[in-house]
């Protein structure tokens, strides 16, 4: 793959749609789906899409994200602290994040998903996956 190629593969972002799922378990609430993803090296940024589904009768929705680079184990610090993780978008059912993808070496990008519900007798455990970001190799401007 010729230099110029691989500026104009990172000009676009590859699309991740995540379904969330929202399940009683006694007094918690677990959130399951794959939001792990291996992101390969020069591949550009990558838009993430995720969609909650709630179980009948009680409404959990996304509440904020805590974000950490160069972290393999989970949970991430409290905040956002990632330069990869950027574009963050939280609606009740539905949220989003753009992963740059463009760090200069290989790394581990941890993330969790907070959430509330409407019924204060469950507790909903955050979701908090690791993206494995493969990085890139062009530099700043394309070359």
């Amino acid at each position: 793959m010729r230099q110029d190629d691989i500026a104009q593969d990172q000009t676009f972002e590859t699309g991740h749609t995540v379904p969330l799922t929202a399940t009683v378990a006694g007094n918690k609430i677990k959130i399951s789906g794959n939001g792990g993803a291996d992101l390969k090296q020069n591949s550009g940024a990558h838009r993430f899409d995720f969609t909650l589904a709630s179980p009948p009768g009680v409404a959990v929705q996304f509440a904020s994200l805590d974000t950490e680079d160069n972290c393999s184990t989970c949970p991430p610090a409290s905040g956002e602290n990632s330069k990869q993780i950027v574009g963050v978008q939280i609606g009740s059912n539905t949220a989003s994040f753009t992963d740059n993808n463009n760090n200069k070496v290989a790394m581990d990008v941890s993330y969790q998903w907070n959430f509330t519900c409407n019924d204060s007798r469950y507790q909903v455990e955050p979701f908090d996956p690791i993206i494995k970001n493969g990085g890139t190799t062009t530099p700043p401007g394309g070359g």
